[in-house]
């Protein structure tokens, strides 16, 4: 049970620390490259969100009752389409490509957390809300890394590389 606080803490500094990247760059951004970006800080909140309620059943030496996983499962997701102009915006600015790079790394990050929790988890609805979040994160790495690759060709091109 320590563990899985534990686990649920970090989890819990993870999403935030999502949160924080996503709207920050969601306020540089413009256009649908914002609305992107806004949209995934406000998932993140809600990943959060779940996590918090789970931790505070835990916390009182309890193991959750809520099943989440039926949440989250029932949540639509929409996969996102990135047209040239959607990549060249993001390219074109140094803090949205930074916050992408960042981005890939906690969402892989968060992926194989979760993956993590739901191998500690005894409750079989705990399991499967772990694995349901691992799933979702891995989407979210899934996309960022696309743009992080795609973007790259329009980086170069979009840059005034000068000295610092």
């Amino acid at each position: 049970m320590d563990e899985l606080i534990q686990a649920l803490r970090y989890a819990m500094k993870s999403e935030i620390d999502s949160v924080t990247i996503y709207s920050e760059a969601a306020l540089r951004a413009e256009s649908d490259v914002a609305q992107f970006f806004a949209s995934r800080a406000e998932e993140e909140k809600r990943h959060y969100n779940w996590l918090l309620r789970y931790y505070k059943e835990m916390e009182g030496g309890r193991m959750p009752t809520t099943n989440l996983a039926a949440e989250i499962q029932g949540t639509p997701y929409k996969n996102p389409m990135f047209s040239q102009e959607f990549l060249t915006r993001v390219a074109s600015d140094r803090h949205v490509s930074a916050a992408v790079s960042s981005a890939v790394l906690l969402e892989l990050n968060a992926t194989q957390h979760y993956r993590k929790m739901a191998d500690l988890a005894q409750e079989p609805h705990l399991k499967a809300f772990f694995l349901s979040l691992s799933e979702w994160e891995n989407r979210h790495y899934e996309e960022l890394l696309k743009i992080q690759e795609d973007s790259r060709h329009y980086w170069f091109e979009e840059q005034n590389f000068e000295p610092f």
